[in-house]
């Protein structure tokens, strides 16, 4: 019996993710159909965000057939791009599910409106998202593509030490970047310095990245990589759109905390994401590298 040729299985994949945009945009289009929708969805991310994430990598598949040698740096560019935007596009999805639990679960903590064709579109951009991220790992790599730097780990670490070292001030009373009224709450507790240990996780991590030889096994190390990294772009982004959001409409931004330091704080969520990603992949490449091999002694 003979196997089948190992390109189907990225062509269907590639396929699969088209169907996938395609779903992503049908339901962004109902979204602005329907009206009288819940508006808790509004702070995860512009109207137009999946719209945008579909189109990005819709247009990165379509170049992926073409292949001319060329445009191999624009079709790696709008690929990441497209991944980044749709697990940002489905940020929302956890919300979402959450609130479906609540009306199945009898008293349920969240409130029972759902956005359910954002809900669709989410879940879509989800799916979307997995598919994309396989297609983009699993793209051939020529030789000059595995020479990259390994310092976006060290960018990664720097990225992830703010927030711990804001929590770890204020569990010692210190009121750096916080306000003097509604902080009170905010200092001098041990389990509000609690959040900040997978912070302190992911700076060890960002470093674990760095070196070629192996700390720990291989596959680990990436699926950590990866796993936080789409955890924080689902977070990160939503964080600094609602920011954004909240100062363009001129709202206060309550909790104690200066808005100053809520910027610091999802500015360095946002970035660490990226970083992350790109000393993850790094990782992964220089993985690849073959050996040299040891010289015989004369």
């Amino acid at each position: 019996m003979t196997a089948r040729p190992r390109t189907r299985r990225p062509r269907a994949r590639a396929s699969t993710a088209l169907v996938l945009c395609v779903a992503v945009s049908a339901a962004w289009l109902l979204e602005q159909l329907v009206h009288d929708r819940p508006t808790y969805a509004a702070r995860f991310g512009p109207s137009w965000l999946p719209l945008a994430a579909a189109a990005l990598a819709a247009t990165a598949i379509v170049l992926r057939w073409d292949g001319r040698p060329r445009l191999r740096r624009l079709r790696n560019a709008l690929s990441w791009g497209g991944l980044l935007l749709m697990v940002w596009a489905a940020g929302g999805l956890p919300i979402d599910l959450l609130r479906v639990a609540s009306r199945v679960v009898p008293g349920g903590i969240m409130p029972h409106a759902i956005d359910w064709p954002g809900l669709a579109a989410r879940a879509s951009a989800c799916a979307a998202a997995v598919v994309l991220a396989r297609l983009a790992l699993e793209s051939p790599q020529d030789e000059t593509s595995l020479d990259v730097p390994a310092w976006y780990g060290y960018a990664a670490f720097v990225l992830a030490l703010p927030y711990p070292a804001l929590k770890t001030c204020w569990a010692l009373g210190g009121t750096v970047g916080l306000r003097w009224s509604g902080a009170e709450g905010l200092t001098g507790s041990f389990a509000l310095w609690l959040p900040a240990v997978p912070w302190l996780l992911a700076a060890a991590l960002s470093l674990l990245l760095v070196p070629r030889w192996r700390w720990l096994p291989r596959r680990l190390l990436l699926a950590a990589g990866w796993s936080a990294t789409v955890v924080v772009a689902m977070v990160g982004p939503a964080a600094c759109w609602a920011l954004a959001s909240a100062l363009v409409r001129g709202d206060p931004v309550s909790g104690g905390v200066a808005t100053g330091t809520y910027a610091i704080v999802y500015g360095s969520w946002f970035l660490w994401a990226i970083a992350a990603a790109a000393a993850t992949r790094s990782y992964q490449l220089r993985g690849e590298l073959p050996r040299s091999p040891v010289a015989a002694p004369a």
